[in-house]
């Protein structure tokens, strides 16, 4: 049966949804806390018009800078991880330094005004992560300390240590108050010893945390500006591992594949939906083999259930088999559909 699927995945790759890289929208955000307008990027994911699900968020600073090698990392791996909404927040300077545990006016805009912007605005799912790199992931750090603003997830790649500051704040802190913290995932790259040596000390001194809380990488191929991408990609990779299903959970039947997308839900505390593009594969894959009638149709009728796109997805990939050589595959599964949902106008006749 893998050849079935595998073939299919093959015929169809031009057809099959690959995301295109879309610039994000910029939005001035008239901030009372910074007595200025600041841009905000705001990328929202490929189907979020054509569907009411919520969606996590990924906050990046530095976002007129990171904005795109974070969308471009996002796009590379949009089968492994969650349809995000991105915010990238314009961010520079010495505003992001932090000033000796108190609540600087870059967090208050940050907590205040640009999550409850995005809030009221947007549908947010409850998973939330903050994403910084240089001195802006010193400002993650801080914020991951003094858990002001709050996510559900810290990410600081190539954080600016070499001023103590971090190093000075973890020493003060007693590891079980570490332990109830956000999970964290810091990075660094080759970067000389003013940054290995207080890396090295930190990540030591976090040591005791859970994996599940704390993780860290070195990227030694790396200078301090190309460790964006393997920084984020590392970060959410490690983050949803396990996101995608294997291919024996997709083909062990609907069973298998709805628990798998159960337990995400349950795991990270938001909806998460089989994919539409998982399921027209899965349908094709059932069709093709022509040994699966049953669960062929149970996937015919979970797609139609599932979202208002799925009989119209249906509609797509049978027209698509019987043009391109699957005639019977392709006759089969729009059988299904109009056995299923007999008043459709394009079931008449």
């Amino acid at each position: 049966m893998r050849v079935f699927i595998f073939s299919f995945v093959l015929l169809c790759s031009q057809f099959s949804f690959a995301s295109d890289l879309m610039l994000a929208e910029e939005i001035k955000l008239k901030s009372g806390t910074l007595g200025e307008e600041r841009n905000l990027f705001i990328k929202l994911p490929k189907k979020y018009h054509d569907e009411d699900n919520s969606y996590p968020v990924l906050y990046v600073l530095h976002g007129q800078w990171d904005m795109l090698s974070t969308l471009s990392t996002i796009d590379l791996l949009e089968d492994q991880i969650p349809n995000f909404i991105v915010v990238g927040i314009e961010s520079r300077g010495k505003e992001l330094s932090p000033e000796n545990g108190k609540t600087t006016p870059f967090a208050e805009f940050l907590a205040t005004e640009v999550v409850s912007f995005v809030n009221d605005n947007y549908r947010v799912a409850p998973y939330t992560i903050l994403s910084g790199h240089s001195n802006s992931g010193r400002f993650v750090l801080d914020c991951w300390l003094s858990n002001n603003p709050g996510f559900s997830k810290y990410f600081a790649f190539s954080p600016s240590l070499d001023d103590n500051y971090i190093l000075d704040m973890v020493s003060k802190s007693k590891i079980e108050a570490l332990k109830k913290k956000a999970p964290l995932t810091i990075t660094i790259a080759n970067e000389g010893e003013h940054m290995q040596n207080p890396f090295t000390e930190l990540t030591q001194k976090l040591s005791n945390l859970s994996k599940s809380s704390f993780e860290f990488k070195k990227f030694p191929e790396q200078s301090h500006r190309t460790t964006k991408h393997s920084s984020m990609q590392y970060a959410l990779q490690s983050t949803f591992a396990g996101w995608e299903p294997t291919y024996e959970v997709k083909t062990s039947g609907l069973n298998g594949l709805k628990k798998h997308y159960t337990d995400l839900s349950k795991k990270f505390g938001f909806k998460v939906s089989v994919p539409i593009e998982t399921l027209q594969k899965l349908v094709a894959h059932y069709a093709i083999s022509g040994n699966a009638t049953e669960e062929l149709n149970k996937h015919i009728a979970f797609t139609i259930n599932q979202s208002s796109e799925g009989i119209d997805s249906l509609f797509e990939i049978s027209g698509y088999l019987s043009s391109n050589g699957y005639k019977e595959a392709g006759e089969n599964i729009l059988n299904e559909i109009c056995n299923q949902a007999k008043n459709n106008q394009r079931c008449s006749g």
